[in-house]
């Protein structure tokens, strides 16, 4: 079915991907590597520094990163159901239950990263797991369904985020939720993937329909990565102006900033506010809010950046020199765990030293572990459960039953 497997988190190994005719999974991959690479910038550095000033990476990566992890994420489910002929019948039952497995799984691993990780770095892990849940309904859809989808959550989302700010629901856990809070405080748990966590599924999930609408075209074709550049630039351009126009020109800052805690700045109320009390909250971009304005950004960012990697990756030079980022791509899942964990056991003041080092562990880790072994190791623990799951759907029925349709492999 595809020329490499494609990997988000915990979905299928990616094998060696050169060669022109890999071009659609091998920018893919490199897509997903890029966003790895972006997350660990975004989980180093802060938005401000501890003089206050903004940071480069608060100025381009924060909640850019993030949009994009999910969106690709999207496009893996809409390869494991069958790319731009989505599997039918038994073959999508199949592909739904191996989906669910994989969401329980990754959602688990991200409960267990609650015991050593940071923050949150690890907890996105988790919410992971709830956009797979979430996304099982949503594979046998069309493409222009799933963006009017997509579009009614940009319009619904951040009213309800609105609505539970104004009901008093915040995010009850500290420390982070483990193992255990599924059954100690499995309500807050629900209400801290779907609304109030810092990636809640209400807002979240419109990048993974985006994905998998995505995941239905035909990646490898010239066109549809110019489209995907030229759109995704100009949604992210419109978007970023319109929310300019009506904050810094319109009058919405001071409203913002009236509504705010006191002491907020005005840099703050830009680039990292928290949810404030006034519909001028809607006009805003600030990063990880799910405000409409700030979602539109943020997707049409996500989407110039997988079209411009799609034409890259059309020319053999490129294909070669990034084949190793393409390879950490497909080991997200181990890669991101595991720069959890360093996280919360290696204490340094040098950030970019500290980023250098986990992007090039990430790098090399994936290079050998794909040369020796194969599939990443986290991966592969997903992998083996989820596809199993598949044949046991697909053994349940008729002998023929996956004759006509493309198994998910």
């Amino acid at each position: 079915m595809l020329a490499a497997h494609t990997s988000s988190p915990g979905t299928a190994a990616a094998t060696p991907v050169t060669g022109p005719a890999k071009d659609r999974s091998l920018g893919v991959d490199v897509t997903r590597g890029i966003a790895l690479i972006a997350m660990l910038a975004t989980n180093v550095w802060e938005v401000f520094d501890d003089d206050g000033r903004l940071t480069l990476t608060g100025m381009t990566l924060t909640g850019r990163a993030a949009t994009l992890f999910v969106m690709v994420a999207g496009i893996s489910l809409a390869f494991i159901s069958g790319g731009p002929r989505p599997v039918r019948g038994p073959a999508r039952r199949a592909a739904r239950a191996n989906i669910a497995v994989r969401a329980v799984l990754i959602g688990t691993l991200g409960l267990a990263l609650g015991y050593v990780s940071p923050d949150s770095v690890g907890m996105i892990l988790t919410y992971y797991g709830a956009f797979f849940l979430l996304a099982i309904p949503l594979v046998g859809l069309r493409p222009r369904t799933l963006v009017g989808i997509a579009g009614a959550l940009v319009v619904v989302g951040p009213l309800l985020l609105m609505a539970a700010g104004s009901l008093g629901l915040e995010d009850e856990f500290d420390p982070l939720p483990t193992l255990t809070s599924p059954i100690t405080d499995p309500v807050d748990l629900l209400l801290l993937v779907l609304v109030t966590g810092t990636f809640p599924a209400v807002t979240y999930t419109a990048y993974v329909c985006v994905g998998l609408a995505i995941g239905r075209l035909d990646l490898s074709s010239r066109t549809v990565a110019v489209r995907l550049l030229a759109g995704g630039l100009a949604l992210a351009v419109a978007a970023w102006s319109a929310s300019w126009l009506l904050v810094s020109r319109l009058g919405g800052l001071q409203r913002l900033l009236a509504a705010s805690e006191p002491g907020t700045t005005a840099a703050e109320v830009v680039w990292d506010g928290d949810l404030v009390d006034s519909w001028w909250w809607l006009a805003s971009r600030t990063h990880h809010s799910g405000t409409p304005l700030d979602m539109l950004s943020t997707l049409g960012s996500a989407i110039a950046v997988l079209g411009a990697v799609l034409l890259v990756c059309r020319l053999r030079p490129p294909q070669r020199l990034l084949r190793p980022v393409a390879l950490a791509g497909s080991m997200t899942l181990t890669v991101y765990a595991t720069h959890a964990v360093v996280l919360a056991i290696v204490p340094t003041d040098d950030l970019l030293a500290l980023w250098l080092g986990l992007v090039a562990g990430a790098v090399v880790f994936a290079v050998l572990w794909n040369r020796w072994v194969g599939q990443g190791p986290l991966e592969r623990l997903v992998a083996i459960p989820a596809d199993r799951a598949r044949r046991w759907v697909l053994g349940r029925g008729p002998a023929a039953a996956g004759r006509g349709h493309q198994p998910v492999t």
